[in-house]
């Protein structure tokens, strides 16, 4: 009897495969907030709003916004020169000094929010002055012609 015998070539063993890591994504610090691309430069001529300890809606009546010129006769520094933005933005200064913040309007009385200072209430009004032909602002009583004091 004849046998053949065959030649049997094992087949190589496949490569040892592990399976691909999962790609992961760092987890975010919680403790760093998302930046909000909306969020312009800080001006530094005005103060920062967030230095307040409160979210406060900002705010002037239209018939206020812009500047205006009054107060008291007698003072010996002369008067005052307030300016309003629609932003809620304020500043005054007279002949030797100013400051300047942000003011929320709630009916007839304005609170003037001011870096490093208590907040100030004052009444406020605009009144038609038919002598003069204009609208005045008045704040405490004391009356403000549209313009500044140096023009």
């Amino acid at each position: 009897m004849i046998s053949t015998l065959e030649e049997t070539t094992p087949e190589p063993d496949p490569e040892p495969t592990t399976p691909d890591p999962e790609p992961t994504t760092p987890e975010p610090d919680p403790t760093t907030p998302e930046p909000d691309p909306t969020t312009p430069e800080p001006d530094p001529t005005t103060p920062d709003p967030e230095l307040y300890e409160e979210e406060v809606p900002w705010s002037v009546p239209d018939s206020v916004v812009g500047v205006w010129c009054g107060g008291a006769n007698d003072r010996p520094d002369g008067h005052w020169t307030y300016v309003f933005t629609e932003e809620g933005a304020f500043a005054a200064e007279d002949q030797r000094t100013g400051f300047y913040g942000y003011v929320v309007t709630e009916g007839d009385v304005m609170t003037f929010y001011m870096e490093g200072a208590d907040p100030v209430q004052s009444t406020w009004s605009v009144a038609y002055e038919e002598a003069l032909g204009v609208n005045l602002l008045y704040l405490d009583g004391y009356s403000y012609y549209p313009g500044s004091c140096d023009s």
